[in-house]
Parts: C-alpha cells; sequence; structure tokens
C-alpha cells in the first residue's frame, strides 16, 4: 500500500463467517505492516459472536454474511508498506482489507476495491 501520511492506522479484515473447527482457541489470523511484528486476532473474542450463545452479534454477523474485525498500527514513514495477512486457522477466509489511515468514510460493508497505486 501506499501511504502519504505518518501516525496512526487501522486495517479492518472483512471474513466470513466461519465457525472454530479446529481448536477450541477461537478462531485466529495475524497481520503485520513491513517488519512490524504481528498482531494476532482471536476472531471470537474480538467480535463477540458466538454461535453457541445465537447473541446479538453473531445474529448481525450472520445478516451480514461477513465478520469484521480491526488492528491498530503506527505507519512511521510515508510511501510503500507491505501489509501481510497470516492465517492462524485453514478455516478463516479473508474477503478484503480495508486500510484507515483517517480519512475512512462511513459505508455499510466497506468501500469499493481501490486499484490506485502511487
Amino acid at each position: 500500500m501506499n501511504v502519504f501520511t505518518t501516525g496512526p492506522g487501522e486495517v479492518w479484515a472483512y471474513l466470513s463467517p466461519r465457525n472454530d473447527t479446529v481448536s477450541s482457541n477461537g478462531l485466529e489470523y495475524a497481520i503485520p505492516i513491513d517488519d512490524q511484528p504481528p498482531q494476532v486476532v482471536n476472531v471470537t473474542e474480538a467480535t463477540g459472536a458466538d454461535d453457541t450463545a445465537m447473541n446479538k452479534q453473531w445474529e448481525r454477523n450472520t445478516s451480514d454474511n461477513v465478520n469484521r474485525t480491526v488492528t491498530r498500527h503506527v505507519i512511521t514513514s510515508p510511501g510503500v508498506h507491505t501489509v501481510t495477512f497470516w492465517m492462524a486457522d485453514p478455516t478463516v477466509v479473508l474477503r478484503k482489507l480495508v486500510v484507515d489511515t483517517g480519512d475512512l468514510r462511513e459505508s455499510y460493508l466497506g468501500p469499493p476495491e481501490s486499484f490506485r497505486f502511487g
């Protein structure tokens, strides 16, 4: 990705709703930017959606057909950076990543894909 500012930023992961079928720790993935340490996200804990409890967040994620989770990072320099997505569980299905450096507009299921580079 190419950013023009420094400071805090967020990476929103839009994931297909899935059940934890491998471990009892919940679905996990990790995101590093450049050489920063990866941030590990437990999807069940991050969203509060638990299909065994059929709670309101689970109902929302199921009706939207997406789990939205966020990691927070610090961009130390403008320019090109590499965002990496690591699946820690094989049933994690990534639909899209959205990077917010402070000017992301409110939308229902995230902005459309950007093909801009540079």
